[in-house]
């Protein structure tokens, strides 16, 4: 019996520390470590998810920024594809498409002008063209020493010799300058290259649309019948009147509104028509001529706010020979 009672008592002692409940570990110092943890990858998931979202938007803003340069250059081809028609006219309607002043929609606008009423700053290199060029800068408000030290600037560029003329400069005034290699002692390409000639401010601060005067396109005199009203009054001293007038009557006999122009068969004629002075019409002789035509070609296109210039020259005859091809 008492061996029978141990035994159960065994038991039961056994069956209660089996019974008995584990405590649960001291969980507080793991979550005190866990949360900074948790912030801090919630943090670090937020901040790379923006920086993504930033990428992917900047990536395309910049494909659709290309995209509408891309259609406004495609737009300004299509322009320029259609002057280069020697039949379509500056003031064909044809010749502007959509809005080009909106910044929403598509557009290209062209403008068609002529080198050969230019002037070209090469002439300098004949001594019998100066006068031409000193009329020029008087009209300009230029004063007379400054007309010589522009005009001797720019023909010691083009002069092959190292002379050096009284007001000129030369490869030792350039190089104190800091101008190395300069000037060329060749004609210009392009009549920017006027405006660094030692010299030249003074004009360039009297005029400054000055360049709007000049093309080294243009291989002879000016071309009176394409020439702007603004060479008329800078070069021969007539009117504003008088030039508007002229311009007018050669514009609207070259439009595509169709009207007869004048009889004209030599400068005269031009010279009868304008109304000018025996000294004005020595220098029409001088310095004018009635042929020539170098077309220049300005045409914009526009996308949805980005705008594309393509600028061309080129003769006007049958084949078309490009001269010039510039982007901006």
């Amino acid at each position: 019996m008492l061996i029978k009672d141990l035994k159960i008592n065994k038991l039961t002692t056994s069956n209660q520390k089996a019974l008995t409940p584990l405590r649960p570990p001291d969980r507080r110092g793991s979550s005190a470590f866990a949360l900074p943890v948790v912030l801090w990858t919630i943090a670090f998931l937020a901040g790379l998810i923006m920086l993504v979202v930033g990428s992917v938007n900047s990536w395309l803003d910049e494909e659709g920024h290309a995209e509408r340069v891309f259609r406004a250059r495609q737009m300004a081809l299509s322009g320029l594809a259609i002057a280069m028609d020697k039949n379509i006219q500056a003031d064909d309607p044809i010749l502007t498409k959509g809005d080009p002043k909106s910044r929403e929609g598509e557009s290209y606008s062209v403008e068609i002008g002529n080198e050969a009423g230019l002037i070209n700053p090469n002439y300098l290199i004949m001594p019998s063209k100066r006068p031409l060029f000193q009329q020029l800068f008087q009209n300009w408000g230029v004063s007379e020493k400054d007309q010589e030290s522009a005009i001797d600037g720019l023909y010691d560029w083009i002069s092959p010799t190292e002379l050096t003329s009284p007001h000129g400069a030369k490869r030792a005034e350039y190089e104190a300058q800091g101008k190395e290699g300069f000037p060329p002692n060749s004609l210009f390409l392009d009549a920017r290259e006027m405006a660094m000639v030692i010299g030249f401010g003074p004009v360039m601060k009297a005029k400054p649309t000055w360049r709007n005067y000049f093309s080294t396109f243009n291989p002879g005199r000016i071309n009176i019948l394409t020439c702007g009203a603004n060479i008329l009054v800078d070069v021969l001293g007539i009117t504003p009147e008088q030039a508007d007038a002229w311009v007018k009557l050669i514009t609207g006999a070259n439009s595509a509104s169709g009207k007869e122009p004048p009889h004209i068969s030599n400068i005269d004629d031009v010279a009868d028509l304008i109304g000018v002075t025996a000294a004005q019409r020595t220098m029409m002789h001088q310095y004018f001529r009635l042929t020539g035509d170098i077309r220049h070609i300005d045409s914009k296109g526009t996308c949805n706010g980005v705008s594309h210039h393509i600028i061309v020259v080129m003769t006007d005859g049958p084949k078309g020979f490009l001269l010039k091809w510039q982007e901006e």
